[in-house]
């Protein structure tokens, strides 16, 4: 069954369950996106169900507060589910308060180390430059692409024993390159 605009206002005013699951049916889909969109990046799927839940519940409890005259029915509920959801995120990010004085920090993050490792990746990407274009090719595919050394050996018209060689002959240069300099 359809309802108009004004006959959907009227029947949720008098509390027709009828006409409350009409408007949950109709605008769940509108609702949730929207919640979904406000909410996604910080709460999981059950926090953004139970919001548009107390949005429905809220146009039930405050729909003596629409006009009709004033706006559209639809646009009601989209403020009513911003705000909502405005809200719930507001709550879980204050839930997430942690006192300064009892917090610890723990310094795992060592710069010499980094720098370190930083050359190393410059080395190893010098390295890797040095390569013939087709054994440069390989290793970039195989390492940084994860490809399969089958597929590998198909798209180089080469056997897997092939492909297996010329990865360890890289890995040699890269490992007497980084021991010996």
């Amino acid at each position: 069954m359809q309802y108009s605009q004004s006959a959907l206002v009227e029947g949720i005013k008098t509390k027709d369950v009828f006409v409350y699951n009409y408007m949950i049916s109709k605008y769940t889909k509108t609702i949730y996106c929207l919640a979904y969109n406000i909410l996604s990046p910080s709460l999981n799927k059950q926090d953004i169900e139970e919001c548009v839940s107390d949005v429905f519940l809220d146009a039930w409890i405050k729909i003596n507060e629409f006009d009709q005259e004033k706006g559209n029915f639809r646009t009601w509920l989209l403020v009513l589910t911003k705000y909502k959801a405005l809200t719930y995120r507001r709550r879980k990010t204050t839930k997430r308060v942690v006192d300064i004085e009892e917090f610890e920090i723990k310094d795992s993050y060592n710069l010499e180390q980094q720098f370190f490792l930083r050359q190393d990746q410059e080395k190893v990407i010098k390295v890797i430059n040095s390569f013939n274009p087709i054994d440069k090719e390989i290793f970039f595919r195989r390492y940084f692409l994860n490809e399969k050394i089958g597929d590998l050996a198909k798209n180089f018209n080469l056997s897997r024993s092939a492909i297996d060689n010329r990865l360890l002959r890289g890995r040699k240069i890269i490992k007497e390159a980084l021991n010996y300099e």
